[in-house]
């Protein structure tokens, strides 16, 4: 994976099989949508983000719900911000890819010369220094075994708002009237395009997520919600949970070279992002990429 890859945990522990960003005749007037948007006018559109698609099959998977939407067009606006940049410093392209805009091997080599060099402590007293001054490098963030229920926020269900319906739910699972698989089970039922029940360990800490926020303070086998977010309503159950913890110089002594080289490359990597979007005007347009999956889910 390339140092300025912008993948995030969260949206991997969550994806599942939904509907694969694609194109079609019918849908070939919503093509030019614009999905990211530059201070310099460029777009990246629905029509872009197909045929990198195309190209990065590693990123297939974890671009068939909005999260992974999300991260994948970050991952391109980084790409082509990158181009941008080295454009500006006078970097020749290879041979032939002038006009490619998404150029992954150019954008990497940008990258190499816009990052500093992560170098690791040179003794064991640099180290000591580095495990004193970055404690955050050294934290192991909590993590629980969740399961979840997962609705659009404009569904109705018997009647009611998705929200007030899933409220009603969690309290007939907390007086013993209904399992929350059985919830699982109802919910499956009326929306089936990201997974509902055992989603396995997640690890509780990103910085992009409220809902993660909430769930790191819930304890084990509470319920947490429904909470609204975006286009959707939830409803967790903390099946089990690992609290976090810092650790101490003795779990970490022989590691901690590695772990300085690999911290340094992390923070290098969102100095890089956040200057260069900024620089560039980079705006996502959550709007349009959560349509992506309404049209298309209203057309099955």
């Amino acid at each position: 994976m390339s140092h300025f890859s912008l993948r995030m945990n969260w949206p991997s522990a969550f994806a599942a099989v939904a509907l694969t960003v694609a194109l079609s005749a019918a849908s070939a007037a919503r093509a030019s949508e614009a999905l990211v948007r530059f201070s310099n006018g460029e777009t990246i559109t629905q029509e872009d983000l197909s045929v990198y698609l195309d190209r990065r099959v590693d990123l297939r998977s974890s671009s068939r719900n909005v999260w992974g939407v999300q991260t994948t067009l970050r991952e391109m606006a980084m790409v082509r911000v990158l181009a941008l940049e080295g454009a500006q410093m006078g970097e020749p392209r290879q041979e032939g890819k002038d006009g490619q805009r998404f150029d992954d091997v150019y954008a990497q080599a940008i990258y190499t010369k816009l990052a500093p060099q992560c170098k690791p402590p040179a003794d064991e007293a640099a180290s000591r220094q580095f495990f004193k001054e970055h404690p955050q490098a050294f934290k192991v963030p909590p993590m629980a075994r969740l399961s979840r229920v997962i609705l659009p926020a404009a569904e109705t269900l018997e009647g009611e708002p998705a929200a007030a319906w899933l409220m009603k739910q969690a309290q007939a699972v907390a007086s013993g009237t209904k399992s929350f698989d059985d919830l699982v089970k109802q919910a499956e039922s009326v929306y089936k395009l990201d997974p509902q029940g055992d989603l396995g360990w997640v690890t509780l800490f990103e910085e992009d997520s409220s809902v993660l926020r909430v769930l790191a303070t819930a304890s084990q086998g509470e319920m947490v919600g429904p909470i609204r977010e975006g286009d959707f309503a939830y409803l967790f159950k903390v099946n089990e949970k690992r609290d976090g913890r810092q650790l101490a110089w003795g779990d970490v002594a022989v590691s901690v070279p590695a772990r300085a080289v690999t911290y340094c490359r992390q923070e290098a990597s969102k100095k890089v992002r956040e200057d260069l979007f900024k620089k560039y005007g980079v705006e996502l347009d959550n709007a349009a990429i959560r349509a992506l999956f309404s049209k298309q889910s209203a057309a099955k």
